[in-house]
């Protein structure tokens, strides 16, 4: 295919969904539209020091390359406003486009964590700022997380003692848009060593977010804890990213239901990885932060029926029957699930095949197309 335009795709760090995006949308823009893209990266770990530190990695590696790029884009990790100071000169009128998975303004810190206790959090968030000042356009995954940032912005620079961006919020709104995270089409297979569970009517929840503090596994394990006092029946499937230190309540659920667990551990295989969503049917999640919920996604076209909070990137898009209704228990609202299952298993596809790369990735092509020369 012939290709008009070259975007320059940096991710300073490059795991998780942030690896999942770049990594997709790379493939199919050089596969499918008339993008050409080149993909640099950074390893997804350190992350403070990837917002410290990535504008130089990038520019450094920069001064050697010869062709300038229509466009370049990067996410939230990168100090836009370093970066474009350290490039070299005839780089420097090359447009930016910053997309956010997350902001440090609004992310649900963790109180043990030291730049938390001293105050030093807020330093990231007005990199966040900065970097959105800087940039030429910027692109939210959600209307969501785009107002909670704005919103954000405007109450952040109110609290500074002078000199305080009063148009900030204003230009930043001006110039960012919504480009959500397409998903993968799930062709996997259900495992037959598992059809025998559902013929049985054993529901088997799933837990398929990374394990950390903001995704709010102890809230997951309270959920478990308030169905088995109710005398329901269940099986596990435990997923997600891991890391060298996992959060209390992941060995709480090991421990407090291990009879129940069908499988536990981070797989790499996206067919594995399918495949156990396809064995799966309720997922309850009450995150600290939810920006986009790619995961949810997944496992909603799979024909996993979720149970959310509201309050997330969930309210922009999830049908209202699958929201916490506080009037009730969590095992109440589990069996009115489980007597129609059929029925909100095919609501929960529907709106998740919004989300399919075949319909997200036009939008892509129609905002990189303005970048044209």
């Amino acid at each position: 295919m012939d290709h008009t335009m070259n975007l320059l795709l940096l991710d300073p760090f490059h795991t998780g969904s942030h690896a999942y995006w770049s990594n997709a949308l790379t493939t199919r823009l050089n596969e499918r539209s008339r993008v050409k893209v080149e993909l640099l990266t950074l390893q997804g770990r350190h992350w403070k020091w990837r917002m410290h530190g990535s504008a130089a990695a990038f520019a450094s590696i920069i001064e050697e390359t010869n062709t300038l790029p229509n466009a370049i884009l990067t996410t939230d990790m990168m100090d836009v406003a370093a970066f474009r100071g350290l490039l070299p000169a005839r780089w420097r009128a090359v447009p930016i486009i910053q997309y956010f998975h997350e902001n440090q303004l609004t992310f649900p810190w963790n109180k043990a964590d030291p730049d938390f206790r001293n105050g030093q959090n807020r330093t990231y968030g007005f990199m966040n700022i900065q970097s959105a000042l800087a940039a030429d356009t910027v692109w939210f995954n959600s209307a969501h997380h785009r107002k909670q940032f704005l919103d954000a912005v405007h109450h952040f620079l109110s609290e500074q003692p002078d000199h305080k961006l009063s148009t900030a919020r204003d230009r930043i709104n001006t110039k960012s848009t919504v480009m959500p995270i397409g998903i993968d089409c799930n062709t996997a297979l259900e495992p037959s060593e598992l059809v025998s569970l559902k013929k049985e009517k054993i529901p088997v929840l799933l837990w398929n977010h990374r394990w950390e503090h903001d995704k709010a596994p102890d809230y997951f394990f309270g959920s478990l804890v308030e169905l088995s006092q109710q005398n329901i029946d269940f099986k596990l499937v435990l997923l997600g990213q891991q890391f060298d230190r996992m959060p209390q309540a992941w060995k709480d659920i090991h421990d407090t239901f291990k009879d129940q667990i069908l499988h536990t551990g981070y797989t790499d295989s996206r067919h594995d990885y399918f495949n156990w969503l396809n064995s799966c049917d309720f997922l309850i999640h009450d995150p600290r932060q939810e920006y986009f919920g790619i995961s949810v996604l997944e496992a909603m076209q799979s024909g996993v029926v979720p149970l959310v909070s509201k309050g997330h990137a969930y309210d922009d898009w999830m049908p209202a029957a699958f929201f916490r209704d506080s009037s009730c228990s969590i095992s109440e609202q589990l069996i009115d699930f489980q007597a129609d299952f059929k029925n909100y298993q095919n609501l929960a596809r529907q709106a998740a095949k919004t989300f399919k790369w075949d319909n997200i990735l036009p939008l892509y092509e129609e905002q990189l197309s303005t970048y044209v020369n």
